[in-house]
């Protein structure tokens, strides 16, 4: 019986973890536990439970006096989120380097070209995917599946900020020249080359996503 109970808040987690990554519940909106209970057909008690994990998640806030809410957008979210997805992929493009063999330069190069692909196609859902997906398989073989699970917890995070940067401001960036120096640098096998690549990588996301925001901010004020 327990089971069943935590498969249904695992569900409902799964549920809300999707609506607020794809903006269906968009950033700051103030959440109610009935109203979601409502909206997702499962008890309060099971959707309480959801919006607790979506806070270990940090896609949701529980405010004193005024209850839940969708985690908002701003620098202090940004930087948190780069600076441990930074720290993390820093270290697993060094483990990479280091163990890099066939099969795992096979995967490497199909992820690169999945980067090409997308760039060439130019839609939105692609070049995400392929941007994702490429820094994700980074860090899958490194080989350590502690730092896996590390990064897989802010992984909900992660998405939900590139999909409101991408909204924003579609296109940004030029998917092959952004990641083509750390590409290079693993196949190489050069650790100090791979990780000084993405930390400018890892720099300039957030020196623009910052600026972006800011842009984004200052215009607001001014309607």
């Amino acid at each position: 019986m327990e089971l069943e109970k935590l498969s249904l808040v695992d569900r409902a987690a799964q549920q809300l973890r999707e609506m607020i990554i794809g903006a269906a519940l968009p950033p700051g909106l103030r959440l109610t536990e009935q109203d979601l209970s409502d909206k997702m057909q499962v008890a309060r008690g099971t959707v309480r439970a959801a919006l607790s994990t979506m806070t270990t998640e940090n896609l949701v806030v529980r405010r004193p006096y005024s209850g839940w809410a969708v985690q908002t957008v701003n620098e202090e979210v940004l930087r948190e989120n780069y600076e441990v997805r930074g720290a993390l992929e820093e270290l697993s493009v060094r483990l990479l380097a280091a163990r890099l063999d066939d099969d795992e330069q096979t995967k490497l190069v199909a992820s690169y070209e999945r980067l090409v692909a997308a760039e060439a196609a130019g839609g939105a859902e692609d070049r995400l995917r392929a941007d994702l997906g490429f820094h994700a398989d980074i860090v899958r073989a490194s080989g350590n599946t502690l730092l896996l699970r590390q990064y897989d917890s802010i992984s909900g995070q992660t998405e939900w900020l590139y999909r409101w940067s991408e909204k924003n401001w579609p296109r940004r960036i030029d998917l092959l020249e952004w990641h083509k120096p750390i590409f290079d640098a693993i196949l190489a096998r050069d650790g100090d080359a791979a990780a000084s690549a993405m930390r400018i990588h890892t720099q300039r996301s957030l020196h623009d996503d910052m600026q972006d925001l800011q842009n984004n901010l200052s215009g607001q004020h001014e309607q």
